[in-house]
């Protein structure tokens, strides 16, 4: 019966890693009493009954932009610190072109803001308009001055002039315009009111 060597690879055990795909202990002793045997690549959480120790994790360093920036420059490396002074460039350049977007936002929205304003007004003011032409046309004309009159009343004073002047003895035609004259002596002599 012959016996396989198994040489560790990349620092591997090759019979370990095949023991515990086979769900046996990494090592050839017995497990200990008790002992639950896991196979590989399978993580076991503990319940809530569970006691655990927990494992304090190490501080993260200060990773900030700052920071990292101030011990590169600081460095003794003179590649590390040239670099630091290209990044802090960089970012003074990010800073400026982002505060110019930003003003630029917000002059825009102000404009913006300005221009519905003004819209608003302008559609205030043509209502207002409006208002003040639909009461020009209901009110008409000064309510103090005489209602005109009809074409057929000034047909008739006209006719009637005509005859007080025949019946009086004024030469007046029969028809075209009555002179003055005889509107007035007509008015005089009746107490009629001229409203031709």
């Amino acid at each position: 019966m012959s016996t396989t060597t198994m040489t560790p690879a990349n620092g591997v055990d090759r019979a370990a890693l095949v023991r515990a795909a086979q769900g046996k202990p990494a090592s050839p002793a017995a497990p200990a009493a008790g002992a639950q045997r896991v196979p590989m690549g399978i993580r076991t959480i503990a319940g809530p009954g569970a006691e655990t120790t927990a494992t304090p994790t190490p501080a993260q360093p200060d990773r900030s932009v700052e920071r990292l920036l101030s011990v590169a420059a600081a460095s003794g490396s003179a590649r590390t610190r040239h670099l630091a002074a290209k990044i802090s460039g960089l970012l003074e350049e990010l800073t400026g072109r982002v505060e110019a977007e930003e003003a630029q936002r917000r002059e825009r929205e102000a404009a913006e803001a300005q221009r519905q304003e003004l819209a608003e007004a302008e559609a205030q003011l043509a209502r207002q308009l409006a208002e003040v032409r639909q009461k020009l046309r209901t009110t008409g004309r000064d309510t103090t001055a005489q209602p005109p009159r009809s074409r057929r009343e000034g047909a008739e004073q006209r006719a009637a002039i005509r005859a007080w002047a025949l019946a009086n003895g004024h030469e007046i035609s029969a028809r075209g315009r009555i002179s003055g004259e005889i509107v007035q002596a007509w008015a005089a002599a009746t107490g009629s009111e001229v409203t031709r």
